[in-house]
């Protein structure tokens, strides 16, 4: 395998050279400033892209799509597409994928016939497994790989499925509120936000959170928060300010304070140890 960062990012990485039998062509996070182009170009296999931050527009097969963070854009093999001029700074993730290779291991999979635009549903959880599989060095790592190439193509074809139901009871709110936190833990969340989205009082609302999670909205927002920083500082060299401005802190200070009241370390010392 190969790892390098490409000429003009702010930030992240693109692999490439695997075994073949994973499926896997290339993958990658990338941080982009805005003057950072993708120029056309087309793939042998599926490309699938994650927007993380930012919006971005791209065209593929001659029709225009516009990226907001949480969307899935999936570019069909021998189909061009490109980045439509600059879109400012953003981040997103990124695989080339065999699905016919991944599909003869579970052939049940769902497989789409044209460009996919929607949102991401459990894509971001599997892009960061995926991600750190290829910039951590652990025991099995062919295995691991193949089995996160795998849960990657299992997260694409639930996106393209009915919703999913669930199976544990819980308040339709939050249950509302809680996915909307999963997913976007970089939006600066307040209760009443929360509130109106679900059209409850805001502390009706944390109380119905409260009890059914353990803890209020937003403490279960910094733990997400949290959980995808520790991810960040330990697959990626982007900046702690960075880092910490993307997850929706106001500053490297507030989120240094966060991470050392849930964490009992710091981002420092967290980004330290993998060196070591």
């Amino acid at each position: 395998m190969s790892l390098y960062r490409p000429d003009g990012l702010r930030a992240g990485f693109h692999a490439d050279g695997f075994a073949p039998g994973s499926g896997l062509l290339h993958a990658g996070e990338q941080w982009v400033p805005e003057q950072f182009l993708i120029e056309p170009h087309e793939h042998p296999v599926w490309e699938i892209y994650l927007q993380q931050h930012g919006t971005t527009h791209w065209i593929a097969d001659g029709e225009s799509y516009a990226l907001h963070p949480g969307h899935l854009f999936a570019v069909p093999p021998g189909v061009r597409h490109h980045l439509a001029g600059r879109s400012g700074n953003h981040h997103f993730y990124f695989a080339a994928v065999d699905l016919g290779i991944v599909g003869r291991r579970h052939p049940g999979l769902a497989m789409p016939s044209g460009v996919v635009h929607r949102e991401a549903g459990e894509l971001t959880y599997a892009f960061a497994q995926l991600v750190r599989e290829l910039t951590t060095r652990y025991e099995y790592a062919d295995t691991g790989l193949t089995l996160a190439v795998d849960h990657l193509v299992l997260a694409f074809s639930r996106s393209l499925a009915p919703a999913a139901v669930p199976q544990l009871p819980m308040h339709p709110a939050v249950r509302a509120v809680k996915r909307l936190l999963d997913q976007e833990f970089h939006e600066r969340w307040t209760l009443p936000e929360l509130a109106d989205r679900v059209g409850l009082a805001p502390a009706y609302l944390a109380e119905l959170f409260a009890a059914e999670l353990g803890q209020p909205p937003h403490r279960y927002l910094n733990e997400r928060r949290i959980d995808r920083a520790r991810q960040l500082l330990e697959s990626s060299d982007v900046t702690v300010t960075a880092l910490a401005l993307s997850l929706g802190f106001s500053s490297s200070q507030h989120f240094a304070r966060v991470f050392r009241q849930l964490t009992g370390s710091t981002p420092t010392a967290v980004r330290s140890s993998r060196a070591r």
